[in-house]
């Protein structure tokens, strides 16, 4: 399964497309509460381009927390009885509790009753008392996820279940998975230059038609009176970008949603599990940069909870992605296999390699 075989492998970002003389397609739809695109070359671009939004809208249809007919919305409602998955969605939500176990709950796909608490949700945002976020907290034990296999009897089901009740959400990895089935379906069809946009996920195939590398831009994090701090010289604020050739660049940023209270204390919609509050951790984006979107999906909020000094040691232990933290105090952070392939638009007020 694709799955599997990517498993180790919005700031918004910005996109600068080269020209090319290949036939190109560009797709637009929406899904995943998010507006996407993908723009390839290639004779059989426009064939490809539909494939890959007929397997997006399939996969939103398997895990939304709200399309009654999902499968992830039928778990939340089992009241603790078994669901039968397919392969690919059971593989997600395991590889979900896996990246949990990984990164020591900084990753955390069973915070739904939490975040809804919150109104990230629907959008009623409030602040929950102590007492109700330490209720909630009890049922937020990824570890109670529960794969279900009957070899002897039924060989081909998977059953998941949840105690009782726990919710579970894969927002923190859909989209990132979606990119990496996309870039797939985008090779089989024989397309090796293409740029999937999927709300601010980016993923290259390949490189640019003359061979160069893709350069993506990462948007400043950094708002003042509803402008954009500092930086100059790109479109759209951006103050770096990096270059890259087939891989992922997803960020994670505070600003993507966020509420304030009456005394205008802002909360971000990235969780803390442990604490069941929006995280504070001097973070205002993580950028991770993989051959696998959906290990950079979940890195990239994982790491956003862990706060600069963990995801720094986080990444010294497994080196197999690079990384850009930006920090509430316009620092920025970048592991040093970016050294030869990231440039910087605006004046941070220190830089930092993060070596081996």
């Amino acid at each position: 399964m694709i799955f599997w075989r990517r498993f180790f492998g919005t700031v918004i970002l910005l996109l600068m497309f080269a020209s090319c003389s290949e036939p190109k397609d560009v797709k637009s739809f929406q899904a995943m509460n998010t507006f996407m695109t993908v723009q390839s070359f290639g004779k059989d671009s426009e064939k490809a381009n539909q494939a890959v939004m007929e397997k997006i809208l399939e996969l939103e249809n398997q895990i939304s927390t709200t399309k009654e007919s999902s499968l992830i919305y039928k778990l939340n409602s089992s009241n603790g009885q078994s669901v039968s998955f397919d392969d690919d969605t059971y593989a997600l939500v395991k590889f979900g509790v896996l990246m949990g176990i990984m990164t020591d709950g900084a990753l955390n796909i069973a915070l739904y009753p939490v975040i809804s608490a919150w109104g990230f949700t629907n959008e009623n945002y409030r602040v929950p008392s102590d007492e109700e976020i330490a209720s909630l907290l009890k049922k937020t034990d990824f570890t109670k996820i529960h794969f279900e296999t009957d070899f002897e009897n039924e060989p081909s089901a998977q059953k998941i279940r949840l105690e009782d009740g726990m919710m579970i959400d894969l927002g923190a990895i859909g989209k990132g998975y979606g990119g990496d089935l996309a870039a797939e379906i985008l090779k089989e069809n024989g397309i090796n230059c293409a740029l999937i946009d999927f709300g601010g996920n980016i993923q290259a195939v390949g490189t640019k038609i003359d061979g160069s590398d893709w350069n993506i831009g990462i948007k400043n994090p950094w708002m003042k009176g509803g402008t954009e701090a500092g930086g100059s010289g790109t479109v759209g604020g951006a103050v770096a970008g990096v270059k890259i050739r087939d891989q992922a660049v997803i960020t994670s940023g505070g600003y993507e949603r966020f509420f304030a209270d009456e005394t205008g204390h802002k909360y971000i919609h990235i969780f803390d599990g442990k604490v069941g509050r929006p995280v504070e951790s001097g973070i205002a984006s993580v950028t991770i940069i993989s051959t696998s979107g959906l290990y950079a999906d979940a890195l990239s909020t994982a790491l956003f909870v862990m706060g600069t000094e963990k995801a720094c040691e986080f990444w010294k232990t497994y080196k197999n992605f690079e990384m850009i933290i930006l920090t509430d105090d316009e620092e920025i952070f970048y592991t040093d296999g970016l050294e030869n392939k990231i440039s910087f638009h605006y004046d941070f007020k220190n830089q930092h390699v993060i070596r081996k």
